[in-house]
């Protein structure tokens, strides 16, 4: 067997197995959507919808309780100072709410903030600062 022979059987072979393994693979995926009952127009819908964006989670689903971080803010002079409220750990601080809020997003990872009125929640609007 000359050595060009051999190079193309192990190609052949190549390409007929990884064509058998993907349609085994398609095989199970078919049974699998069809044991869930899942239709094509079912997979066409979710994919419009989460092509157009439409699809987030729900605030149930992506805030858990270690998420939510409360806030207390002072207001020093032209800075705005905020602070972890169960610990009273510095967090950021900036001029403006804009300022306040960009430095938050830098130092939290993400998380939903929350600011009581009673804990300085009025110094986020814009006519305040």
């Amino acid at each position: 067997m000359d050595m060009t022979e051999i190079i193309i059987a192990a190609l052949v072979g190549i390409f007929i197995g990884w064509r058998a393994a993907r349609q085994v693979h398609l095989d199970g995926f078919r049974q699998l959507l069809r044991a869930l009952k899942v239709t094509e127009a079912d997979l066409l819908r979710a994919m419009i919808k989460i092509q157009s964006k439409e699809w987030q989670l729900d605030d149930d689903e992506g805030a858990t309780d270690s998420t939510v971080v409360d806030v207390k803010l002072e207001q020093v002079g032209t800075e705005i100072y905020a602070y972890r409220k169960s610990d009273h750990q510095f967090l950021a601080q900036g001029t403006d709410a804009d300022s306040l809020i960009a430095r938050l997003n830098q130092n939290l990872t993400p998380c939903k903030v929350v600011v009581a009125k009673e804990d300085g929640a009025d110094l986020l609007l814009k006519n305040n600062t």
